[in-house]
């Protein structure tokens, strides 16, 4: 049935008012958005002012402290309380401008955090110069910390400066287009609704088959990247199962070993009684049986294939602190060595028992390793729920470690910190790899000649 005449002028009538209507809200949303597009220009380059300010304020309160500490002119200290008013209160407004930039208001928690920390450090600078006089001031100074958070607000100033420059230029972008679009849809309004539809079509159709294609490509990059990384994942794994391998064996089978050389070598002795005999041997029997212990668990590891969740087993923390005890009783018994733990909270955890074992045994014999002479050695292991996590927590009495200088090394491989006990720097390495392993954490707290605590945290 053809159309009539009439029927055809009133298609083409309400195809025209459509498109006006549909040129009409475009035209409308085109302004709109350069309307948005200059706000946001405005808004950026707002948050880079507010930020340059936060810089310069930084820089006063580091020049104030500075000619205060050369000059012992109070004259200088004048800028310094106006600008820490005004670095918070800046700090406050570009936070509120940046409310809806995540990634920006970490970078902005972080200027908070070294801007009180300049703040405090130049407070102290002042009070070092105005008691003790400029000598304990400027050796304060060297110490660069001061230097160190100013460098961090820098970072972070310039940070955000290049994430709002970005945006800014996204913008200006998008404001240019904006103005374009308002222009060029403003004069099109004759253009042919059918001629319209055709272009979108095809632009349809390509963008179809570009986003097909597209889609295809990235399935196959997502699956080789995929392949690498399982690939790279079980080198790793098998990598460090060869490490702890070879650990265990230098370590963990010394103790066991050292017993049955020493009770064998006790034997031939000619004037020892019967009675200590068979405690010797009885001694000798239980050292083989912690020996096939340990020769078992390596056998466990070998078997390994990067899924340890196939070993695990219920371990109980106070026998394995018991076994580790008996295996060093002669080092115990040397040195008085005090070995506390309370596990009354929580005493048992689903693991591979071999890791745990080593973990336990370096800790503590790190602990011994590493006592100090005038003061008998006290090592206190205690366990606690927190947030439905295992806590473990190692505390001596012994050493301990200078954190600001060997804190970032503490766990690399072959790094020792006292020269004047033996060892080759695998201990804490091994601690932190086989932790990891297990998908624990572990962190540490010391001070020279106080002590050490070693923290683990394990999921339950």
């Amino acid at each position: 049935m053809k159309a009539s005449i009439r029927q055809k002028l009133y298609l083409f009538s309400l195809a025209v008012l459509a498109g006006n209507g549909i040129l009409g809200y475009a035209v409308y949303e085109s302004n709109q958005k350069l309307l948005d597009s200059e706000h946001w220009v405005q808004h950026t380059e707002q948050v880079i002012y507010q930020s340059g300010n936060i810089l310069s304020t930084a820089k006063d309160m580091e020049t104030a402290s500075r000619g205060f500490v050369l000059t012992n002119d109070s004259t200088f200290l004048g800028p310094l309380f106006p600008a820490q008013k005004n670095a918070f209160a800046n700090i406050g407004q570009l936070r509120q401008l940046t409310q809806d930039n995540s990634s920006q208001q970490k970078r902005i928690d972080s200027l908070d955090y070294y801007m009180r920390k300049l703040l405090n450090f130049s407070f102290k600078t002042i009070e070092l110069r105005s008691k003790h006089g400029i000598n304990p001031a400027i050796i304060y100074i060297s110490a660069k910390q001061g230097q160190l958070y100013a460098n961090h607000i820098r970072q972070i100033t310039n940070a955000i400066q290049q994430e709002e420059n970005r945006l800014l230029k996204i913008r200006r972008e998008t404001n240019g287009r904006s103005s374009k679009s308002f222009k060029l849809v403003s004069r099109i309004v004759f253009i042919s609704m059918v001629a319209f539809t055709i272009l979108l079509l095809i632009l349809i159709g390509q963008y179809l088959r570009q986003n097909e294609e597209k889609e295809k490509r990235t399935a196959e990059l997502a699956a080789a990247n995929d392949e690498r990384a399982k690939i790279v994942s079980d080198l790793m794994l098998r990598n460090i199962d060869l490490e702890q391998f070879a650990y265990i064996i230098s370590h963990n089978l010394r103790a066991p070993v050292a017993n049955i050389i020493g009770a064998s070598s006790a034997l031939n002795d000619p004037e020892l009684s019967t009675d200590d005999k068979e405690t010797l041997i009885g001694g000798i029997n239980i050292s083989v049986t912690r020996l096939d212990d340990v020769v078992k668990d390596l056998n466990r590891i070998l078997q390994l294939k990067g899924d340890t969740n196939d070993t695990k087993e219920i371990v109980h923390f106070s026998t394995l602190v018991d076994e580790i005890k008996f295996s060093i009783q002669n080092l115990v018994d040397k040195y008085g060595i005090q070995i506390k733990y309370d596990f009354s909270e929580i005493n048992s955890l689903l693991t591979l028992r071999a890791y745990l074992y080593s973990i336990f045994y370096n800790l503590i014999s790190n602990s011994i390793k590493y006592r100090r002479e005038q003061v008998q050695c006290l090592i206190e292991i205690k366990s606690s729920l927190v947030n439905n996590k295992l806590q473990l927590v190692f505390t001596d009495n012994g050493m301990g470690i200078d954190l600001k200088k060997n804190g970032e090394q503490l766990f690399g491989l072959y790094k020792r910190f006292h020269t004047n006990a033996e060892g080759k720097g695998l201990g804490l390495f091994m601690v932190k790899t086989q932790v990891e392993a297990l998908n624990g954490k572990i962190s540490v707290k010391s001070k020279e000649n106080e002590g050490t605590m070693f923290k683990i945290e394990f999921e339950i």
